[in-house]
C-alpha cells in the first residue's frame, strides 16, 4: 500500500503536517496534522510498503515500544487514510 497523492511533510507553527503537492493539488484540500509516530508512518507510505514493514520500521526506531501499541498506531492511521481514500 502507499499514498495515492504526493505529500510533503513540514513543521508549521510547531506542528508536523502533511500537505498535498504537485498535480495532486485540488484533489486533496487541506493538511493532515501528524504526531511523531504518524509522521514516520506517513513517510513510509510514500513508498509501496506493507503493514508489517511499517511496524518493523517503527520497532527499530522505538525499541522500547510494545509491538501491540505500535501495531495499534499503524492500524489506526491506515484505517483513517483508507477511509479518506488516500491509499492505493
Amino acid at each position: 500500500m502507499k499514498l495515492k497523492y504526493e505529500f510533503i511533510i513540514n513543521q508549521v507553527a510547531g506542528e508536523t503536517v502533511a500537505v498535498s503537492v504537485g498535480d495532486n493539488d485540488g484533489r486533496f484540500n487541506g493538511y493532515i496534522k501528524l504526531n511523531e509516530t504518524g509522521a514516520f508512518i506517513f513517510k513510509a507510505l510514500q513508498n509501496d510498503v506493507t503493514r508489517e514493514e511499517i511496524i518493523n520500521g517503527l520497532m527499530q526506531e522505538y525499541p522500547d515500544a510494545s509491538e501491540s501499541d505500535v501495531a495499534e498506531s499503524v492500524d489506526s492511521l491506515i484505517t483513517k487514510l483508507s477511509e479518506a481514500e488516500l491509499l492505493v
